[in-house]
């Protein structure tokens, strides 16, 4: 017997055998595709524990709690999304509001900026901090897998 005819012998007979059984190629294409389903779901499942999570907000967060959210900047009027973990969280009064807008600069004539009374600060995953007034999110979700991101690092490389 010749190279060329173990080959063709080779090629031809794709079955698998087990004690009592046969494996077809037909069973091999549905195994696959049971295969390529599931990669898929837990594709799909990593995703949603990432970027989704249950609903939340943030004037009820607590620190070190991890938030995907919109924030609305008044200024420009088109929301960013955020995911952020969050260090600190202030109820303001009334005298604390009226205090920040007599001391603070930061948009004092402009009639359209309120300031609310749940604060957050929150860290970015590159590192910066930022505030949030919670009364401006939207969509705000607790992602499941995103403390573990915050925590190796890999948050920064996902937004």
């Amino acid at each position: 017997m010749t190279n060329v005819d173990n080959t063709c012998r080779m090629v031809t007979v794709v079955v698998l055998s087990f004690p009592n059984e046969r494996f077809d190629m037909s069973d091999f294409a549905f195994v696959v595709g049971g295969c390529v389903v599931a990669i898929a779901a837990v594709a799909m499942f990593l995703a949603y524990a990432i970027y989704g999570g249950p609903t939340g907000t943030l004037s009820k967060a607590r620190i070190g709690e991890v938030y995907n959210f919109e924030y609305e900047q008044p200024l420009a009027g088109d929301p960013e999304r955020y995911l952020a973990r969050v260090l600190d969280v202030y109820t303001l009064d009334a005298n604390s509001i009226r205090r920040l807008n007599a001391r603070s600069k930061y948009r004092r004539n402009d009639p359209q900026f309120v300031r609310t009374s749940h604060l957050v600060t929150c860290k970015m995953p590159n590192g910066s901090v930022r505030n949030f007034y919670a009364e401006r999110t939207k969509n705000c979700r607790k992602p499941l897998l995103a403390g573990v991101l915050f925590k190796t690092g890999l948050a920064a490389s996902l937004v």
